[in-house]
């Protein structure tokens, strides 16, 4: 009995052992199921800790990127992009893509730490609008006060207005309303369509109605009002505090007790500083020396010329960005200038001379000169002359050469042999016989580049996180 007491005893001992090793061995496994998921949280917790911040660092790097990339377009000529680039922790890569000649896509892919194995990447990207003036041509010519002269035939079609007398001879014709401005102004000989405001005109006719303190020797279809009238021929009313010899249509108010004001003079469109700006934007391209072209068809821009541009023989030159040309510009025989397409809703310019200077900067474009814009509508070349004297022209148009706006703020712009233009403003200006001016109104809102100060920059509201 005390044998089989002793077995018993010991095989209840063995079986509590076992059931307490298998006891130990399932809280061991619970313990170490435990333990090992909250090691895998921790690491989880820990690589999406990293990435948050990787994604964080990644924005920023982007962000720097498209930093780097708006400065570079204003600074670097032909900036396309780059890749892989090293920024604190990690790379960028810009892309740059052309949506218009004043607006780019420019997409920056971030990786943390490089493109090859990456622990977080980010993609943005944003519109990039380059900076514009808009510069109104509101006159079909518009001069200062060296005043106009207009030959045998001369044509303007559009309005005029003037800081200094218009002198016209026969067959010399205004399609449109003409303005001269202060006491001194005047308007003589000359054919005019529409409206006429001056001091005083004579030997003329006007269409419309005139507005003068003198009205001598023309012929007016609408109604006039002046201080003193003779030797007229008025259809309509005639307002006036004297009269002498003139035959009048319509009603007669005397004394006139509202004697039209002298038009104020009014500053050319385009000041020094916007001049600066576009020769800033050209220089940035780079520099050449004088160019000459001769049958080829080639592009250029933004470039300076150091010397002088002379493109003939049938050439064909396109436009790519603002030109600065030091000295003269030639255009002949057959020759077409135009903008580039990428220009878009863009005018674009080339400027001759430096400022101050009285001997360089003269432009000629001559025997069937063809200036073009980009294609679309309402979008300009402007040739611009920085020439200050008017003893010789700055610009000289003639031989059929038309297409452009020209520009000459000190000098003399002179159109000749059937030369015309979309618009001409200038210190001075003397249209010979048969030139034709004819005016677009898209020239009243024209829009241009405006150099590096208004250069590219970010449109707001265009910001997207992409990835």
């Amino acid at each position: 009995m005390k044998y089989l007491a002793k077995l018993f005893a010991k095989r209840k001992n063995k079986l509590e052992i076992g059931q307490i090793v298998v006891i130990s061995l399932v809280f061991a496994t619970a313990i170490l199921i435990v333990i090992t998921s909250l090691v895998g949280y921790a690491g989880l917790q820990a690589r999406s800790h990293r990435q948050a911040v990787g994604r964080e660092k990644g924005i920023s790097i982007a962000e720097a990127g498209l930093e780097a990339a708006i400065w570079k377009l204003n600074n670097q000529a032909g900036y396309t992009g780059e890749s892989n680039t090293t920024y604190g922790e990690g790379t960028y890569t810009i892309t740059v893509t052309n949506l218009s000649g004043s607006s780019k896509l420019i997409r920056a892919d971030a990786y943390i730490p490089n493109a090859s194995n990456p622990r977080a990447k980010r993609s943005i990207q944003v519109t990039a609008n380059i900076g514009t003036t808009n510069i109104g041509f509101n006159y079909g010519v518009q001069v200062g006060d060296g005043g106009l002269t207009m030959d045998n035939n001369a044509i303007v079609n559009g309005n005029i207005y003037s800081n200094g007398n218009i002198v016209g001879s026969n067959g010399a014709r205004i399609n449109g309303d003409t303005f001269v401005a202060d006491a001194t102004g005047s308007i003589s000989s000359v054919i005019i369509q529409n409206n006429s405001y001056s001091h005083s005109i004579s030997n003329s006719t006007v269409g419309q109605n005139a507005n003068h303190t003198t009205l001598t020797t023309t012929t007016v279809g609408g109604n006039v009002s002046a201080d003193a009238i003779s030797s007229c021929t008025v259809g309509g009313t005639a307002a006036y505090n004297s009269r002498l010899s003139c035959t009048v249509g319509g009603a007669i108010t005397t004394p006139n007790t509202s004697v039209p004001t002298d038009p104020p003079s009014i500053a050319l469109p385009i000041d020094a500083q916007q001049i600066t700006d576009w020769e800033s934007e050209a220089a940035a391209g780079g520099s050449l020396g004088s160019q000459s072209i001769s049958g080829t068809t080639t592009t250029l821009g933004p470039k300076k010329i150091v010397g002088d541009l002379t493109i003939t023989n049938n050439s064909i030159l396109t436009l790519t960005g603002t030109v600065w040309v030091t000295g003269n510009i030639t255009f002949g025989n057959n020759t077409t200038i135009k903008l580039s397409t990428g220009y878009g809703a863009l005018s674009g310019v080339i400027i001759a001379g430096v400022s101050g200077s009285s001997v360089v900067g003269n432009i000629s474009p001559q025997n069937n000169a063809r200036i073009h814009g980009s294609g679309t509508a309402g979008r300009y070349w402007m040739l611009l002359s920085q020439k200050t004297s008017t003893s010789t022209a700055a610009i000289n148009i003639s031989n059929n050469a038309s297409g452009a706006i020209f520009y000459a703020g000190s000098g003399r712009i002179d159109v000749s042999n059937n030369g015309g233009a979309k618009e001409i403003t200038a210190y001075r200006v003397h249209l010979n016989q048969n030139a034709v001016i004819t005016y677009e109104t898209g020239l009243a809102n024209a829009n241009f580049t405006s150099g590096p100060g208004g250069g590219w920059e970010i449109a707001d509201q265009t910001w997207q996180l992409l990835q």
